[in-house]
């Protein structure tokens, strides 16, 4: 990128941060603080809250969540790489082999300490 661009990116930038600031300095000062108790509880249309909220969603859905996302990206890895495979040299059989590899391990290792398991 050319020097002229990358300053007129960084005025740009500045300008942007300038901007944003001085809104937040705006709204600071120029905007009322009134704290009071009623502020602090939920809003349910102008009513007041009915049931009890919600229960904490189970730790279990996050971590399958994350395992999935995990070996979701290791599956797009694997596409791209058996995609590209006919041109690549021969060493990079040993790399998507030591890759597969690994991902059994991590997936084994998941299944032994449960996180595969749901009750």
């Amino acid at each position: 990128m050319p020097l002229h661009h990358a300053a007129a990116v960084a005025v740009f930038a500045l300008l942007a941060l300038g901007l944003l600031l001085g809104l937040l300095m705006l709204a600071r000062y120029l905007g009322g603080r009134h704290p009071s108790s009623n502020k602090d509880i939920p809003f349910e249309s102008g009513l007041g809250v009915s049931t009890a909220t919600h229960p904490a969603t189970p730790i279990r859905f996050y971590l399958l969540a994350v395992s999935f996302l995990v070996f979701e990206l290791e599956g797009a890895f694997l596409y791209a790489w058996a995609v590209a495979f006919h041109g690549l040299p021969p060493a990079a059989l040993w790399g998507g082999i030591a890759f597969l590899v690994i991902l059994a391990l991590g997936w084994l290792y998941e299944w032994a300490m449960g996180g595969l398991r749901w009750t």
